[in-house]
C-alpha cells in the first residue's frame, strides 16, 4: 500500500511518488501536460505545401435503418492544419466515426466533398483511391481485437508494405524494424504474437503498422480508451513525439474530452450528425456556446476543493 486517506486528500496532495505519478497521468487532472509539445502546424511542414491538410466541406451521409433514413452527418464542415491534431467529439451516434470512415474512403458521402492536401478523396478510380489511402492510416480503438492473434508482430507491421507492394523482401524487413524501433519496442517483439504482449505494447504495434508506410495523416479512433492511465500517458507521449519528428497530421475520434483538451489543437463538437461548435481547444473549453458542449464538459471528472459546480443543461441534451 502506497498511501490511503480521503479522496480529496489523496487527489489534492498525494504524498507517495507512485500516487503523484498516477495523478500526473490522468488527463482531467493535468490538462496542460502536452501544451508545450503540441505543434501549431509548422513542424515538418514545407513552405510549398498547403497549410490546410484536411478539408471537409458540407458533407452529408444517411443510412437506411429498417424503413427509416437516419442522418449520420448533416452538412458537416471542418478543416485541419498540416502537422496539427484535430479532435471529433460527441456521444455515441453523434457521427464522429462516420466522418472518420468518409475521410479514409471507407464510405462515400451523399453530398459534399473531402479534400486531403487539396485532392478530393472521393470520385476517384480504384487505383486513385488506393493512392490516397497510401497517405492515410488508421489506429483502431482496441489493439487486442484489431491485431490478428495468429500473426506474429513482423507480419502484422509488414502488412501495409505487402498491400502497397513497397520494396523487396529485404527492404520490407528493414522498414518493419525501423517502425518497431520508432515506437520504442525492442526487436524481440517481432517474433511474438499479440497475445504475448501487454496492452501498451499492442497499441505500439498498431501505431507501428500505421506508420510503416510513412503516411501524412493518421486517424486515431479512441486510441487509448482500452488502456489504463499510466499506459495511456505513455502512448500519448509517443504520439506527441512522432508528430514532432515526422510532421504528422492527426484526426482523433474520442468521447473523452479530458484527453482531447490535453492532446488536441482544435476540436469539432458533433451532435446527431451536426456541428454545434468548432474551433481552438482553449476557446471551446473555456467559452463554450452550446448547451450540448456544456453537458459534455460537465461530464469531465475533476477534483474541486470547493462546492461542486453544476451547469444547468436542458433535458433534451441529457438524453
Amino acid at each position: 500500500m502506497q498511501e490511503s486517506g480521503t479522496s480529496r486528500q489523496v487527489f489534492s496532495a498525494p504524498r507517495s511518488e507512485y500516487s503523484r505519478s498516477l495523478h500526473a497521468d490522468v488527463p482531467a487532472l493535468n490538462p496542460d501536460r502536452y501544451r508545450s509539445q503540441r505543434s501549431t502546424g509548422d513542424l515538418g511542414v514545407s513552405a510549398r505545401e498547403p497549410r490546410t491538410h484536411i478539408e471537409v466541406r458540407n458533407v452529408s451521409k444517411r443510412f437506411r435503418v429498417g424503413s427509416t433514413d437516419v442522418a449520420a452527418l448533416d452538412g458537416v464542415s471542418f478543416s485541419v492544419e498540416r502537422g496539427s491534431t484535430h479532435a471529433l467529439v460527441g456521444e455515441s451516434g453523434s457521427g464522429k466515426t462516420t466522418a472518420a470512415r468518409l475521410l479514409l474512403g471507407l464510405e462515400h458521402p451523399d453530398s459534399g466533398e473531402i479534400l486531403v492536401s487539396g485532392e478530393a478523396v472521393h470520385g476517384r478510380s480504384r487505383a486513385g483511391l488506393r493512392d490516397v489511402r497510401r497517405h492515410l492510416q488508421l489506429v483502431y480503438q482496441n489493439p487486442f481485437t484489431s491485431l490478428d492473434p495468429t500473426w506474429r508482430v513482423h507480419r502484422i507491421v509488414s502488412e501495409p508494405l505487402d498491400r502497397f507492394r513497397i520494396g523487396d523482401r529485404a527492404e520490407r524487413a528493414r522498414l518493419v524494424r525501423e517502425a518497431v524501433d520508432l515506437v520504442g519496442l525492442p526487436d524481440n517483439v517481432l517474433a511474438r504474437r499479440p497475445t504475448h504482449l501487454s496492452g501498451g505494447q499492442r497499441q505500439r504495434v498498431a501505431i507501428a503498422r500505421a506508420l510503416v508506410i510513412r503516411p501524412d495523416v493518421v486517424v486515431l479512433d479512441e486510441p487509448t480508451s482500452a488502456l489504463d492511465v499510466s499506459v495511456q500517458a505513455g502512448i500519448l507521449e509517443l504520439l506527441s513525439r512522432l508528430q514532432r519528428e515526422l510532421g504528422l497530421t492527426y484526426l482523433i475520434v474520442s468521447h473523452d474530452l479530458a484527453l482531447v483538451r490535453q492532446f488536441a489543437d482544435t476540436v469539432t463538437v458533433l451532435q446527431r450528425g451536426r456541428v454545434v461548435e468548432d474551433g481552438r481547444v482553449e476557446q471551446i473549453f473555456t467559452q463554450p456556446k452550446h448547451a450540448y458542449t456544456l453537458a459534455l464538459l460537465d461530464a469531465i471528472p475533476r477534483v474541486d476543493t470547493g462546492p461542486i459546480r453544476h451547469i444547468p443543461v436542458p433535458a433534451l441534451v441529457r438524453t
